[in-house]
């Protein structure tokens, strides 16, 4: 069997890469006997990855008279139980496989999964996870309560589990096996990797965790009541904080300390659960996680919902998402226990169309929900996960046009994924009312317009997944080896947004400190984001706390919004990193405290004495006292004087990603106008790639260089000129009824074509 490995985001076979192309297919809400057909439908549209859930709850067995528990892997007792059958039919096709065992899977599911044994709705002697108000945390697709994942009972029924499914995936385990990878839980804890601070952990069992965290950080409680100028008597008397917008957040600087640690409870309960399971599993494999977007709580259309059902949230508090994901999510410092991966339910890119409820803008504008795809996928390297191909019942009825799931797929590869998936390749239509109850009211099947009907019927969808796959499976070993030119890391510190995720505006009530509220993502990384995509400017996002001076210098250029507070450590690696030859951008009020709050002023020390001219760094330093992350035109002014020079340009109206690997160019173009026709450019590396194109066109277009100098310089000569040698095109706007007279040009080398099309070899 070949052999995996995974490195540097991407996977690898037998030494090289790999590209993940993977569709989802819930064999559990399919018939046994369609199970083989579909997989052969799959392989045919280019497939080589097949994920799946295995729920627990449908997996579980009771035995009607005694009660007693088993679990059902050979379908004994229901055909869509044969996982065993399921496994063997993908080896059988050389298809190989991510596992997704849970325990929570979400997919939909009753209790997302987990069996009523589990739930506190059922069974008494397990704690439900608590909201700050104390309410219990409910699933909304069937009203029941959630564990605590920190409950010794549930912790005891979750172990078991993993090592029952544990033992029916080991033998299929590469590289013996097919199995490739495992992804555990969903999106974090019960999806919440993009939730409010205050919507998680305040029952005993996590609070308990919480008080050992504090134990284990502050080590005596005298040492707690110093830094917070607090007097408990315990850990155990420390109260978790809570929202009330009526009051400010901090009366003193030390108040803000317990926000801190409570946005460092938030992400290392999500980082320890998913260790402890990995643990429980036993399986030696890359784990991957399935981060949601870097956006605001999406809306579901999920039947007969209750109200307390439903997480709630101050309105004027929803901006401050990329705080909650930048302090919860803390991905490089979490790459000893699984590998980043992410889900991209974000709205329809295409036309910034962020719920269900907005309609398609006439004119995108500034495209904020194309912005968070870009984000989400540039936030590391890694899979995307779960793409939306045929959920317009339960998401947005925009995504059954083949168009919209092809151009979100683009877009995320465009922003980093080394691979994606499907999700779903097939529409399922075998339901259990024990499994999916709720979700059988969406539609007659899961999704609504999958590639693959329920029968196996296929059709546009189809042939769109099928030729967006051929060009990967293609060209996609080539394009690994390719990236981003990177111009400039922004540097997110985590601290600063577990306090800004709870102050929606710097002035009272929310905020009295005579300090500006320290932020990261909202009203920084993300508005400078926007800038860059705007602009041709690629970048990286990256935690500051995970980075040493070695590891910045790597990067060259990095960018960083100050607060009144840093810890010492951070700002060391900063001064170093100048010192040693680095260029930082910085901006915000220069920090006079520690983590700790205790006066450290090692970084504004070096930042004035640059600012005198009597520092001997070698590196340089641009500090400005406002917030230029904000301002475009700052923003920019500041990248030009720290040496940036534009290496990408593009019209009005699209946005183009160009990676690179020697003299191999992958230009990805979006063209985000509506109707007609429309000339348009993109300018790289000297060279220059003329479009016409259509109403939201979209593509990839590799070239391979002639050598030194643009196509210009060397005409006339007998020398290699740059050359088309493939392409992919969407050029069918089934939304709108459209198909565009699609022309590529570069040099003299012309390519027309009508709608969609792609061309290898040229």
């Amino acid at each position: 069997m070949a052999g995996f490995t995974y490195r540097d985001g991407r996977f690898f076979k037998d030494g090289k890469p790999f590209y993940f192309l993977g569709a989802e297919y819930q064999y559990y809400r399919d018939k046994r006997s369609n199970w083989a057909a579909r997989l052969d439908q799959l392989k045919a549209a280019n497939v080589n990855v097949v994920c799946f859930y295995t729920p627990w709850r449908h997996h579980i067995v009771h035995d009607p008279v005694t009660g007693a528990v088993s679990y059902d892997f050979d379908g004994r007792t229901l055909d869509s139980r044969d996982l065993r059958t399921f496994l063997k039919l993908c080896h059988e096709r050389g298809l190989w496989m991510l596992a997704k065992p849970g325990p929570f899977v979400h997919s939909e599911l009753n209790i997302g999964g987990l069996p009523d044994i589990s739930s506190p709705s059922f069974n008494s002697g397990i704690e439900p996870v608590r909201v700050q108000d104390g309410s219990a945390l409910y699933w909304e697709y069937d009203h029941t309560q959630l564990p605590s994942p920190n409950d010794y009972a549930f912790d005891s029924l979750a172990r078991t589990w993993l090592r029952e499914v544990g033992k029916v995936l080991m033998p299929h385990v590469a590289p013996k096996g097919s199995i490739i990878a495992i992804q555990l839980l969903d999106e974090t804890i019960y999806c919440t990797s993009n939730d409010a601070p205050w919507h998680f952990g305040y029952d005993a069992p996590d609070v308990r965790q919480f008080h050992a965290m504090l134990a284990a950080k502050y080590g005596t409680v005298s040492e707690y009541n110093r830094v917070h100028g607090t007097e408990v008597a315990a850990f155990e008397f420390v109260v978790p904080p809570r929202l009330d917008p009526s009051k400010p957040v901090a009366l003193a600087r030390r108040d803000v300390l317990a926000l801190v640690d409570w946005g460092e409870f938030q992400w290392r309960i999500r980082r320890e659960v998913y260790a402890r399971y990995k643990a429980y599993l036993g399986i030696d494999l890359p784990y991957l996680t399935n981060y949601a977007g870097i956006t605001p709580p999406i809306d579901e259309n999920v039947p007969d919902r209750q109200e307390e059902s439903v997480k709630d949230t101050p309105r004027s508090y929803l901006p401050l998402y990329p705080e909650w994901w930048l302090n919860q999510n803390r991905v490089d410092q979490d790459l000893d226990v699984y590998e980043y991966g992410m889900i991209s339910w974000l709205g329809v890119a295409s036309y910034n169309v962020p719920d269900a409820s907005t309609p398609p803008a006439e004119d995108v504008g500034a495209n904020e929900v194309f912005n968070r795809y870009i984000n989400t996928s540039r936030r590391r390297r890694g899979i995307n996960i779960e793409e939306n191909w045929g959920f317009a019942t339960l998401y947005h009825p925009m995504s059954k046009y083949p168009m919209i799931p092809f151009f979100q797929t683009l877009a995320c590869v465009a922003g980093g994924c080394t691979g994606y998936v499907v999700f779903t390749g097939v529409s399922h239509g075998y339901w259990v009312d024990d499994l999916d109850r709720t979700t059988q009211k969406q539609h007659r099947t899961f999704p609504s317009d999958a590639p693959i009907g329920e029968n196996g019927e296929t059709g546009p969808m189809y042939e769109t997944m099928k030729t967006l796959n051929e060009w990967f499976a293609r060209e996609g070993q080539s394009f690994l080896q390719a990236e981003l030119d990177m111009d400039i890391c922004l540097l997110a510190i985590p601290e600063y947004a577990a306090v800004s995720s709870w102050v929606p505006e710097g002035k009272a009530p929310h905020w009295v400190l005579r300090h500006a509220v320290p932020r990261t993502g909202y009203d920084v990384i993300e508005p400078a984001t926007m800038t860059c995509n705007a602009s041709g400017v690629n970048y990286e996002i990256a935690e500051l706390p995970a980075l040493s001076a070695d590891d910045l210098l790597k990067k060259g250029r990095a960018a960083v919004h100050l607060s009144f507070f840093l810890d010492r450590k951070d700002q060391e690696t900063l001064v170093d990193f100048v010192k040693r030859g680095g260029t930082l951008i910085a901006s915000g009020e220069l920090p006079a405290f520690d983590g700790k709050m205790d006066p450290c002023t090692i970084l504004a020390d070096f930042v004035r004495a640059y600012g005198d001219g009597k520092s001997r760094a070698k590196g340089l330093l641009l500090y400005s006292t406002g917030n230029v992350f904000n301002d475009q035109r700052a923003f920019l002014g500041n990248l030009r004087l720290a040496g940036w020079q534009k290496k990408v340009g593009y019209s009005d109206g699209l946005r183009a990603f160009v990676y690179r690997h020697d003299e191999d160019y992958y230009i990805f173009f979006f063209n985000f106008d509506r109707h007609g026709r429309h000339e348009k450019t993109v300018e790289f590396y000297g060279r220059r790639l003329d479009l016409v194109v259509g109403s939201k066109t979209c593509g990839v277009v590799h070239v391979k260089g002639g050598g030194a100098g643009s196509v210009a310089k060397r005409k006339g000569t007998k020398d290699p000129v740059d050359r088309i040698v493939s392409y992919l095109v969407k050029g069918e706007n089934e939304f709108e009824g459209e198909k565009a007279e699609v022309v590529l040009r570069l040099g003299r080398q012309v390519i027309s074509f009508s709608g969609d099309a792609s061309g290898y070899d040229l």
